[in-house]
C-alpha cells in the first residue's frame, strides 16, 4: 500500500525552501538569536563644565620694601569650562584638552619689620592645554594629564605711612600634572572628579611705588592645586559589539 503526502502541504514546503534559497543567493542573512548591544566609546568631542577648591603656595625670596621673605598659602573657590577631543584604541585612550577656570585665591599678609606694610597675591583666570592618556573599562574611565599652564596674577604692597603703595600685574606661565576618574552616566554624559597641581614657575619683577621708590621682587615662587567635580557632554558616533550567542 503506498503512502501519499497531501499535495497542499508539499506545495507550500517547496515554496518556502525556495524563497529561502533566493533569499540567501541575494546576501540575506537571517538575524542572530541574541541581541546587539551597544558598545561603550569615548572616541569624540566633548565640552563641559567643572567646580571645585583650590589652594595656592607663594613664595618671595626678598623684596627690598622691606627686606623680608615670605612663604604663605591660601585656599579659594576654583570654577570654569572645559572642551576637549578623546580618541580610544581599544582600552587605550588618547586626547587633547583646553580649560579657562576662574580663581578666588587672595594671599595677604602683613610685614614683621615694617608693621605698616601689608602684602597680597592675587590668581584669577587659569588657562591649561594639556594632553590626556588614560584606561577606558566600559563606563569607566582613567587618566593622566601633563601640558602648559597660565594664570594672571597680581603681586601688590600698600605702605600707609607714609602712604605707598605698588602693583605687579602680569601673566605667568608655567606647567601642569593632573589625574582623575569619569565616568559615563549616559551615552553622552559622564561625571568625574579631577586633581590638578599647576607650577607657575619662579619669576622677577621690578619697578617703582607711586612716589618712585624702587622695589624688586626677586624668586617669586607660585603653585596652584585643585580638586574639581566636572560634568561633561560628549559628541560621538555610537558604536556597536556584538557578544558571544548564547548557547
Amino acid at each position: 500500500m503506498r503512502c501519499r503526502l497531501p499535495t497542499f502541504g508539499v506545495s507550500v514546503a517547496l515554496v518556502a525552501g525556495l524563497g529561502a534559497g533566493a533569499a540567501i543567493a541575494d546576501g540575506y542573512v537571517p538575524p542572530p538569536d541574541y541581541a546587539v548591544v551597544p558598545f561603550v566609546s569615548w572616541t569624540g568631542l566633548y565640552i563641559g563644565a567643572h567646580v571645585g577648591g583650590a589652594w595656592s603656595e607663594v613664595d618671595w625670596s626678598h623684596i627690598n620694601f622691606t627686606g623680608e621673605r615670605f612663604d604663605k598659602s591660601e585656599s579659594g573657590f576654583i570654577g570654569g569650562g572645559q572642551i576637549g577631543y578623546n580618541y580610544q584604541i581599544g582600552n587605550l585612550l588618547l586626547g587633547v584638552e583646553a580649560t579657562v577656570s576662574g580663581a578666588d585665591l587672595s594671599t595677604d599678609f602683613r610685614s614683621i619689620a615694617v608693621p605698616t606694610v601689608r602684602f597680597s597675591a592675587d590668581i584669577g583666570t587659569i588657562a591649561t592645554v594639556t594632553g590626556r592618556f588614560g584606561f577606558a573599562s566600559d563606563q569607566w574611565l582613567f587618566y593622566g594629564k601633563a601640558g602648559w599652564a597660565g594664570a594672571q596674577v597680581n603681586f601688590s604692597g600698600h605702605n600707609t605711612a607714609p602712604a605707598d603703595s605698588f602693583s605687579f600685574d602680569n601673566w605667568r606661565n608655567g606647567w601642569t600634572l593632573g589625574t582623575g576618574v569619569e565616568y559615563k552616566i549616559n551615552r553622552h554624559m559622564s561625571f568625574g572628579l579631577e586633581y590638578s597641581f599647576i607650577d607657575l614657575n619662579s619669576e622677577r619683577d621690578s619697578g617703582f611705588t607711586r612716589i618712585g621708590f624702587p622695589v624688586t621682587l626677586r624668586d617669586h615662587d607660585l603653585q596652584v592645586q585643585s580638586v574639581t567635580a566636572r560634568l561633561n557632554f560628549q559628541f560621538y558616533r555610537d558604536e556597536y559589539s556584538v557578544p558571544p550567542p548564547v548557547k
